[in-house]
């Protein structure tokens, strides 16, 4: 009986194949073996996207749409003039455009992939998600396949197609750029040099450029964490000296970047202290609110999409959790956690436990008021956690966290072992592994009616409003009501239950699948190669699957370009027309209600607009909407404010009071009304009124004896007095030239007077000449300029023209040619000192290098 049992043993910790002769794989040169992966890759951008590259269709989506209509006519000038808009004419009433279209500068790696975009988006920056994943990969393992696993998992995980449809492009483009980021920042620790600190300044610069700061946040805590754990390690094993030098190469390389995105983030920063985002009448010093910040907190239970993709429903209305609402899961799947889990457990590296330990902390983060215990103290202490919303979005980096573990966990499960002992020790570890993420699927899946119920806190009473809102005769009381409400929830809870059961039993099988490959390749069954394809293929199949229920032809117009999915109604054709009865842009503008002005940006596409569709607009304009624009007793529109903003013509859906109907469309039944009172875009006024305080300023233009086409209202008194109009008074006002960069007119005024600008105030770029002279442009009527004009004939000129911009141009042009200059001599010393290899030198080679 002994015999046997010791048999049996030697067979179970035999190693992973360690053959005397090489597989194909091993025997091709290192450059092959790169090329062939990175061949995968482009196979997996092209073949995933297949349907936006050779259908002739494209996306669509609602946020793309609202950007278009919004930057319109920044386009149209850019175009036109060659040079950068910077503001934005048709939204708002005007508002500076860098959060809507702001062109870098200064070109940089970045600018490759955007020359691209036009022609091959998204492929054009997924490739760089992949290969720079892969990149990553490769350099701390030396396994090619474990970095193809890692960028095929990180690259097809949900949430990237989910985004893409939503039109989070700057979001998607900062995930792209994010392993780079990380690949410098491993770079830099592993070799610390010079050349290293600049090629980490370029990554994080790139990173910045995509212009979405919560993730480029989201993955600097990552590698704080990571640095932590470096550091702690440095000090246990003596290496103090190495860390020290590598913390100053990333030091300078930080510098260097915040040196090369001087523009945008300069203009950015400024405009920040005007916008929403910053103080101003609600006060606030541009954190944001905890429960506004907290909304779309990932729930404690929905975690387990993680694993089963539709645990909760998936998106749409059978989703269950408890956000508000969602597109869909993070999805990454059972072979990836599987091997990210063997990773964490078994593989005692820096590199393992600084991603896993700043992975777990973004995690909990994601789960945001589910937490409080953790979050609110962030929130309240920890630096910028409170500038950004929608907690889930850390699990986008727990994505690459865990798809990066996957790869490292490639590596220990195949990598060749170096005693019987450790082979052991592998296999046992793999079998646990894989029996417990067996286990686990198969028990949710078995028991998931125990676990869950299916139900979305207080979805009966959402249904019975629902019915009471159709059918206002019924009472929420009545049973036949909350009979219908409870049917309609168990139908949900049912077929909810059966999306459940079905992606787990999907889960399960991948899961068995792996498992099977794992154990065959740890009894020598299959070799390294067929173990690494394998894993990937699996990865790639589940993956790629679940992804396409979000990015497929049904989310696809057959319309090739986005500002035809902007419609053109017959009332736009009239009021243009209108328009250049008038003499062109810069004559008026409209307050469409054919939806919500403040989230509504189609009319921008078209004229100039009171409104638009942006998350951090002008507090101003904000405040006149808070404020002015309905009246709070009554709760009609707010004469004063449309009268003041040159509003001459309103889209309504019936008659308003004080407005006369000029057209009604046919395509929409909207109704064109003309509003008689409308102030020119620029006129002259003779008397002023101080009032300091802001809130009093709202209060004196809600008033209906104050009349604004006589009297301006400025927060200081004026340093000369001004002149009264009357009957016998002459003053004219002639536009000139109308654009975003610069404005023109012909003034004439037989006294002194304040000439009365309906343009938004905004003193950090706006500048006024006179006759050629400078002159200042104060703020009246709370959001409007107005400039002192004396008599006599002149002629007024307003330009935008912000330092902030020139002065950002100039520092990312200056620091980007020292860092990129910089990289080019010292990899051309290194090449030239490496012409001729030193007598006796040795070429490295890496076993783990040879077998990835």
């Amino acid at each position: 009986m002994a015999r046997p049992s010791k048999r049996r043993g030697r067979a179970a910790t035999r190693p992973a194949p360690l053959v005397a002769r090489a597989s194909w794989w091993e025997r091709l040169p290192g450059s092959a073996q790169h090329g062939l992966c990175l061949l995968v890759l482009l196979a997996i951008s092209l073949g995933f996207f297949a349907p936006l590259h050779f259908s002739g269709r494209t996306l669509a989506p609602g946020d793309t749409v609202n950007w278009r209509a919004m930057a319109e006519s920044m386009i149209a000038y850019e175009e036109a003039t060659g040079e950068p808009a910077l503001w934005a004419t048709n939204a708002f009433a005007g508002m500076p455009g860098y959060l809507i279209k702001y062109p870098k500068a200064v070109p940089q790696l970045d600018t490759v992939p955007r020359l691209l975009r036009s022609f091959l988006w998204p492929t054009s920056h997924f490739l760089f998600l992949l290969i720079g994943t892969y990149l990553l990969v490769v350099f701390l393992t030396g396994y090619k396949w474990g970095g193809v696993l890692a960028a095929a998992a990180y690259g097809l995980t949900t949430y990237l197609p989910i985004i893409l449809v939503a039109g989070h492009n700057t979001k998607f483009i900062a995930l792209c750029f994010a392993p780079w980021l990380v690949l410098a920042f491993a770079y830099v620790l592993r070799k610390p040099s010079l050349l290293a600190g600049l090629l980490f300044a370029i990554a994080a610069a790139v990173n910045l450029r995509a212009d979405h700061v919560q993730i480029t946040y989201y993955f600097t805590f990552l590698l704080g964490v990571w640095w932590i754990v470096e550091g702690v390690a440095a000090v246990r094993e003596g290496r103090l000296a190495a860390f020290g030098r590598a913390t100053g190469w990333l030091v300078l390389g930080s510098v260097l970047a915040l040196l090369m995105v001087a523009q945008p983030y300069l203009a950015n920063l400024e405009y920040k202290a005007y916008s929403i985002r910053g103080a101003g009448l609600g006060g606030g010093d541009g954190a944001l609110d905890w429960s506004y910040a907290m909304r779309w907190s990932q729930g404690v239970g929905e975690l387990v999409t993680l694993l089963i993709a539709d645990a909760y429903g998936g998106g749409g209305g059978l989703y269950w959790g408890p956000k508000p609402f969602t597109a869909g899961p993070h999805y990454v799947g059972g072979v990836v956690l599987l091997l990210a889990v063997l990773a964490l457990w078994r593989l005692p590296r820096r590199e393992v436990w600084g991603l896993g330990i700043g992975g777990a902390f973004m995690l909990l983060f994601s789960l945001g008021e589910h937490l409080p215990l953790l979050n609110r103290f962030m929130f309240d202490v920890f630096p910028l956690f409170d500038a950004f919303r929608v907690p889930e979005t850390w699990l986008s980096a727990v994505a690459f966290v865990l798809a990066v573990l996957g790869g490292f966990g490639l590596y220990y499960v195949s990598r060749p072992a170096e005693s019987p002992d450790e082979a052991a020790a592998t296999t046992r570890s793999v079998y646990v592994a894989a029996g417990a993420a067996v286990g686990l699927v198969l028990g949710l899946v078995l028991f998931n009616g125990v676990l869950f119920d299916f139900e979305r806190p207080g979805e009966v009473q959402q249904v019975i409003q629902q019915v009471v809102q159709q059918q206002p005769e019924l009472s929420p009381d009545d049973p036949r009501v909350v009979q219908f409400a409870r049917q309609e929830v168990a139908g949900r809870q049912a077929a909810r239950a059966e999306q459940f059961t079905a992606d787990g039993w999907r889960t399960l099988l991948f899961l068995v699948l792996a498992a099977g490959l794992l154990i065959l390749y740890r009894r020598g069954l299959v070799p390294a190669w067929a173990l690494q394809m394998g894993l990937v293929l699996l990865v790639v199949i589940d993956l790629w699957g679940v992804g396409r229920r979000y990015l497929n032809e049904d989310r696809l117009v057959r319309a090739d370009r986005i500002e035809q999915q902007i419609p053109t109604y017959d009332f736009d054709r009239f009021i243009l027309s209108r328009r250049e009865e008038a003499g062109g842009p810069g004559h008026f503008r409209v307050l469409s209600l054919e939806g919500d002005p403040t989230v509504t940006a189609r009319p921008s596409y078209h004229y100039e607009s009171l409104g638009g569709y942006h998350g951090a607009k002008l507090r101003l304009i904000q405040d006149y909407y808070d404020h002015l624009f309905i009246d709070p007793n009554t709760g009609s529109l707010g004469e004063n404010a449309l009268d003041l903003l040159n509003t001459r013509y309103v889209v309504a859906r019936g008659p308003i009071p004080g407005m006369n109907p000029v057209y009604r469309s046919e395509q929409t039944g909207l109704v064109v009304l003309e509003n008689p009172d409308a102030l020119p875009r620029a006129f002259f006024v003779g008397e002023v009124e101080v009032i300091p305080e802001d809130e009093a300023v709202l209060e004196r233009l809600r008033q209906a004896d104050f009349d604004p086409a006589r009297t301006a209202i400025l927060h200081e008194p004026l340093a000369a007095p001004v002149t009264p109009i009357d009957s016998t008074s002459v003053t004219e006002v002639e536009l000139l030239a109308y654009g975003p960069r610069e404005i023109r007119w012909r003034v004439q005024t037989d006294a002194p007077r304040l000439l009365v600008v309906s343009e938004i105030y905004y003193p950090a770029g706006w500048h006024a000449a006179l006759d050629g002279e400078p002159v200042p442009i104060l703020r009246a009527d709370y959001l409007l300029r107005v400039v002192p004009i004396p008599a006599g004939e002149h002629t007024l000129t307003m330009r935008f023209d912000p330092r902030s911009h020139t002065l950002g141009v100039w520092i990312s042009a200056v620091s980007t040619a020292v860092v990129y200059g910089g990289v080019v001599v010292l990899l051309g010393l290194a090449w030239y000192r490496r012409r001729e290899p030193e007598p006796g030198a040795a070429g490295e080679g890496s076993e783990a290098a040879e077998a990835g």
